[in-house]
């Protein structure tokens, strides 16, 4: 899979999705014409890894309100994983207090 940049803040895979920083506290996952926003937080992974943290159940409807199958969940989280890796960025996927 490859990472093309949208701009700072943004990546396009060469499968057709697109993460997309839209402001401090959420990302777009935009495929197929469906946009998923995924609030998310900044963290540390042990003192020295900028990672994202978002909650488990992000990637449960896309935001026109659809249920995502629950096949498709775990191919949308590696992708979008893999998108914020391409940017020097980890992932940490954690309930919210």
């Amino acid at each position: 899979m490859r990472f093309h940049w949208l701009n700072l803040q943004g990546v396009r895979s060469d499968e057709g999705f697109e993460v997309q920083c839209i402001h401090r506290f959420a990302f777009e996952y935009r495929e197929g014409g469906r946009i998923a926003t995924v609030e998310s937080e900044d963290g540390m992974l042990g003192g020295v890894e900028p990672v994202i943290i978002i909650d488990p159940t992000a990637f449960d409807r896309w935001d026109d309100g659809a249920i995502i199958p629950e096949e498709e969940k775990g191919r949308l989280l590696e992708n979008f994983r893999l998108a914020l890796e391409f940017q020097g960025l980890g992932l940490k996927v954690e309930k919210a207090l």
